[in-house]
């Protein structure tokens, strides 16, 4: 309350005489009136200061949530399809066309993605082979100052074994210390031998649930690519986490999941079925508009790992306002309707309010 305002309380209350009853009612009801109106008046101009008024007009802008959603085209021979245009593209919100605001190229976008390694027994022989891959994939994929990486390997326990960072240097010596610093030493018996180290399980599920939380962690949505880079059999020993909760957390952060299903390698493709999961690594990335790749000679894990740079080098990016105010998850859908042939690969949906 400013000086002004004290002063005249302070003469309202000043010399009240005993025994004059009504004066002493009549000044205590003006002061309370008067108190009243002050507390009132300044509670509507400190409002005004804080919360200017907003035009009608405005009231459905500021209402109005802009999406982002990355995505891919492929022609009918499954070739890349490099260039569209936004008049070319719809967008299907719950099978309601909902209008583009933009639509670019996204190889200029930053990366941010974590691998998610699986080192338990059934990967033991193919771990030196992935660490190989990863360090000359990431050599690639790193390369505007705001790229990050991280690594996690997985077990029965989980190695945050590189937090996100964009020196190679870092991760080169993360690879290089990892087998020493798995909860299970796997990696200092080779071949691995049961009977001198237990095979660990492989929480697979929960590896994947905190690479995807280590991105969704960054902030809000923007058009930085969140990437994650499974590379595992894809069997999950410890039930720790269920695959839909994998898939909705993914979808709650906007990121994309890849994976590189790889069984032993002496395994013949009759048997790949039996040694990789392939379901429910396809299942994964197809719903959150990534890829899945199965490679069996040694050759063939870095072309996967060609294939995934080139899938991230060709993706578009499109921003949208949504029409839709009612339903918690939304259902995305992309067509290139002078194309019919032509095949679109992006998550399968959103969450209006990721952290609810």
């Amino acid at each position: 309350m400013g000086t002004g305002r004290a002063g005249r309380l302070s003469a309202l209350t000043h010399d009240v005489a005993p025994g004059r009853t009504g004066c002493v009612a009549w000044r205590a009801a003006a002061l309370a009136l008067w108190a009243w109106w002050a507390l009132g008046a300044w509670a509507l101009s400190a409002f005004a200061q804080e919360r200017p008024p907003v035009p009608e007009d405005t009231l459905v802008t500021l209402r109005a949530q802009q999406v982002i959603v990355s995505f891919t085209v492929a022609d009918r021979l499954n070739r890349p399809v490099t260039e569209l245009s936004a008049d070319e593209v719809k967008l299907f919100e719950d099978n309601v066309e909902q209008e583009i605001i933009s639509l670019q190229r996204a190889p200029s976008l930053p990366v941010t993605l974590v691998i998610a390694l699986d080192c338990s027994g059934s990967m033991a022989r193919r771990l030196p082979l992935a660490k190989r891959a990863t360090l000359a994939f990431l050599e690639r994929i790193l390369r505007l100052p705001q790229d990050q990486a991280a690594l996690i390997a997985c077990q029965q326990d989980l190695l945050l074994a590189q937090p996100l960072t964009g020196e190679l240097a870092a991760f080169r010596q993360s690879l290089a210390t990892l087998d020493e610093r798995l909860p299970t030493p796997l990696g200092r018996v080779a071949p691995f031998d049961p009977t001198k180290v237990s095979p660990p399980g492989t929480a697979l599920h929960a590896a994947i649930y905190a690479a995807i939380d280590l991105l969704a962690g960054l902030g809000g949505e923007d058009e930085r690519r969140r990437i994650v880079v499974v590379i595992s059999d894809g069997f999950d020993s410890e039930g720790l986490i269920r695959p839909g909760e994998v898939i909705e957390r993914a979808w709650r952060g906007g990121v994309s999941v890849y994976a590189l299903g790889i069984g032993q390698p002496e395994l013949t493709a009759a048997d790949t079925n039996q040694t990789v999961n392939r379901a429910e690594l396809e299942r994964l990335c197809a719903s959150t508009g990534g890829q899945a790749f199965f490679p069996r000679l040694d050759r063939e894990f870095f072309t996967a790992f060609d294939r995934i740079e080139t899938d991230l080098r060709q993706r578009f990016v499109l921003a949208y306002a949504p029409t839709n105010e009612s339903a918690a998850f939304r259902a995305i859908r992309i067509e290139v309707p002078r194309h019919p042939d032509w095949k679109t690969r992006h998550r399968a949906g959103y969450y209006a309010n990721p952290n609810e």
